[in-house]
């Protein structure tokens, strides 16, 4: 969502894969907590607050998930976030741009497609390069798996301003 906002800014006309209403339902179920109301959304239920959801997110290892929806609420309100969803184009082939996470990127294709940076890197090892850095830990292979859909779905260009891709699974074989 993030990158549909600024892309939003800058004056482009995005459409999101999938559309916006799970975002819209989410943000709506946000603002419902932050008002001091409990919400029925399936995801949200169990917090009767918004600042409950924050501290789970901020400290349970469980509420990892949920702690970019707390960031982006957090950072640009829910009231922003539905203007964005609003602006949002309903169809791919009239947009100028189309956004999509690496999970509904699967068995799609674009001319050109530009890597988010919002890959979990791998944890630094023990080991150390020649220059003295931390030289990265075992891959998580659900993780490996992810980027490597992310990055095949450009027919023409890809930017890979987001994982790395230059280093192969530690095994050996292809990701």
């Amino acid at each position: 969502m993030r990158e549909v906002m600024q892309l939003l800014e800058m004056g482009h006309r995005v459409a999101l894969v999938g559309g916006g209403e799970a975002l819209r339902a989410l943000a709506q179920a946000a603002n419902e907590l932050k008002e001091g109301r409990r919400t029925s959304h399936p995801e949200l239920v169990l917090f009767p607050t918004w600042g409950e959801l924050q501290d789970y997110a901020d400290h349970d290892p469980a509420g990892g998930d949920l702690q970019p929806l707390v960031d982006l609420v957090d950072t640009h309100g829910t009231t922003t976030i539905l203007q964005a969803i609003d602006q949002l184009d309903d169809d791919e082939h009239t947009a100028e741009v189309t956004v999509s996470t690496a999970h509904k990127a699967k068995g799609r294709e674009w001319p050109r497609v530009r890597i988010a940076d919002d890959f979990t890197p791998p944890p630094d090892s023990d080991e150390h390069d020649g220059k003295g850095q931390p030289l990265p830990g075992p891959i998580d292979e659900g993780e490996a798996r992810l980027a490597y859909v992310a990055v095949t779905r450009a027919r023409h260009r890809l930017d890979v301003g987001g994982p790395r891709v230059d280093q192969p699974p530690p095994d050996g074989s292809p990701a």
